[in-house]
């Protein structure tokens, strides 16, 4: 998902350029039908032009022909790259059957540059990144990078060490763990709070690359005081969704059945958290904006 900020466009860090994933987890793609999901793709596309400077499809899906459907669709309105989840239900149980499947959905557009999602706690495929990149641009000419949405550290950091001679991008998918990942070597980080902390997670990263560490290991902590609260609260896709429309003020509408609308009760916590870290500064309902963290 996209910030505000022009650097932090769901992807940052100074080493690529800033772009935007859609149709991902916060967007509920593979809660839409493929109708749904092309129309979404259009509409980033259009809209994001002359403001984002690249825009990647997610088109992942259990179907192998709607994901090349949705691959194909995305090269024919000109986004700038694919990226695709494992199959979850009918399971790969391997890294070559995986491969195949990718294989498959990239030469579906064989112009556009193509990410791997690695997402396992909500795929259930335990195949290690490090292993499924080994040996990956034989298969997949267009192969460009991997998203890594895991806890797994170890799995990331040799992810980036057996690969330093190839041009990937290593994007980092746990908001609360990006400073690490960046110390690792990640080229970028795809997220949804920064959504509403990517004012402090762009100072993170500013001061990173100003190599002010201690500072930048502030702003981590910072943030992760308020992922940590809203863990504990119960946080998720519908709660991600409340919390953007506390402070855009922007009305983000409901999220699909079987998830549940955030409870008002989530939403007031969150905003006397939010004030409670300086975070939000109130001179009116309409007036929300992100501030420093004290």
């Amino acid at each position: 998902m996209a910030s505000p900020k022009k650097k932090l466009q769901g992807l940052v860090a100074a080493a690529i350029t800033p772009m935007t994933e859609n149709n991902g987890t916060t967007g509920e793609g593979l809660s839409l039908s493929i109708s749904e999901r092309r129309r979404v793709a259009e509409e980033w596309v259009t809209k994001g032009r002359n403001k984002l400077d690249q825009v990647v499809i997610h088109v992942g899906a259990l179907s192998l022909k709607e994901s090349q459907e949705l691959a194909q669709h995305a090269a024919e309105i000109g986004a700038d790259g694919i990226a695709v989840i494992a199959p979850f239900f009918l399971k790969p149980w391997n890294k070559d059957v995986l491969i195949s499947f990718l294989k498959e959905v990239a030469a579906a557009a064989p112009a556009l540059p193509f990410y791997y999602y690695h997402i396992p706690a909500l795929t259930g495929i335990k195949i290690r990144a490090e292993e499924l990149l080994d040996g990956i641009q034989d298969k997949i000419p267009t192969f460009q990078g991997l998203k890594f949405s895991d806890t797994d550290l170890l799995d990331f950091g040799q992810c980036v060490d057996q690969n330093r001679q190839r041009q990937f991008a290593f994007l980092f998918g746990v908001d609360e763990q990006l400073l690490s990942a960046l110390v690792m070597g990640a080229t970028g980080a795809v997220g949804s709070t920064y959504n509403y902390l990517g004012k402090k997670t762009n100072q993170m990263l500013e001061a990173f690359e100003r190599k002010d560490f201690s500072v930048a290991l502030n702003y981590q902590f910072c943030i992760q005081r308020f992922i940590n609260f809203v863990v504990k609260l119960g946080f998720g896709v519908s709660q991600t969704k409340a919390i953007m429309t506390l402070v855009s003020g922007i009305p983000m509408g409901p999220p699909r059945l079987p998830l549940q609308k955030a409870s008002r009760e989530f939403t007031d916590n969150v905003e006397a958290k939010l004030k409670s870290l300086d975070f939000l500064s109130f001179t009116g309902l309409k007036d929300r904006n992100l501030e420093a963290c004290g």
